[in-house]
């Protein structure tokens, strides 16, 4: 199949307008249904560790048969990563975020997998055939690194900081995790019966954010975009206050707050 690439990372391919809200509601004590659901979309991560985000401004290839197909896409996604705080690069840049419509994706990544190429640099063994396992039709690899940054939490081992006491908790555990690339690969023959708006939407957040899987629960559905694939019937039409409040929470938040700082953040603006 010959895919056709939509090459987007700034303003002046298309002029961005402030995104509708969704009209989802959300039911439950506000707070700790909140909290739930986005440490839900979240992956359930470990409480006392930075979430991982890009550092570097957003370059994003969209790859589709379609290329009006793949430019909606592709604009959607950086509206909303905009709307999130997340930085974007100008046209020509060198990509650090793609998403692919493509048939038999499983099998293609397996035998990029298989064959060494370094389309998964950075990445484990494990943490490549954990992503091809997934449920969903949509395959996510991000290269992740642990980056120290003197004076934002962190520090080097063996290193004396005037005027700071450098604490265990503050040169280990807040070591910012950076984002270096990510990637969602979709089923093709999967994604028919979504709009452009909910497949964008979806990859918005498990290209940008950490994230996982979730279950097929009813009551759930309605409130993530996330449940797209296990609940198409229930799910929303576009993300929901908790998706955006989860992503712009990661993105404005210090690189060296914790994951139970940002959903704690995300819960109190995604349950208003």
């Amino acid at each position: 199949m010959r895919l056709s690439l939509a090459f987007l990372g700034a303003a002046s391919l298309f002029a961005t307008a402030p995104l509708h809200a969704s009209t989802t509601t959300e039911s439950g004590p506000p707070e700790a249904s909140s909290l739930a659901l986005v440490r839900t979309v979240a992956g359930h991560p470990e409480d006392r560790r930075p979430l991982a985000k890009l550092r570097s401004p957003l370059c994003l290839v969209v790859a589709a048969e379609d290329q009006d197909f793949a430019r909606v896409v592709a604009k959607r996604i950086i509206d909303n990563a905009r709307a999130a705080g997340v930085r974007t690069r100008s046209a020509g840049c060198s990509p650090n975020a793609l998403v692919s419509f493509t048939d038999d994706a499983r099998a293609q990544m397996q035998a990029v997998r298989d064959g060494g190429r370094k389309l998964f640099r950075r990445m484990s063994e494990k943490e490549i055939d954990a992503a091809l396992a997934g449920r969903d039709p949509a395959y996510v690899f991000q290269a992740v690194e642990m980056t120290p940054r003197i004076g934002e939490g962190d520090a080097e081992f063996g290193v004396s900081t005037s005027g700071d006491n450098w604490t265990s908790e503050r040169s280990i555990l807040r070591t910012p995790e950076d984002l270096l690339t990510t990637m969602v690969v979709f089923e093709e023959r999967a994604t028919g019966g979504f709009s452009p708006v909910q497949l964008a939407d979806y990859a918005t957040l498990r290209l940008l954010a950490p994230t996982a899987e979730v279950a097929a629960d009813a009551a759930l559905a309605p409130r993530t975009i996330l449940s797209m694939f296990v609940a198409p019937a229930e799910a929303p039409r576009e993300w929901t206050a908790s998706d955006r409040a989860y992503l712009r929470a990661l993105y404005t938040m210090p690189r060296t707050a914790f994951a139970h700082e940002v959903l704690a953040a995300a819960a109190a603006k995604g349950g208003r």
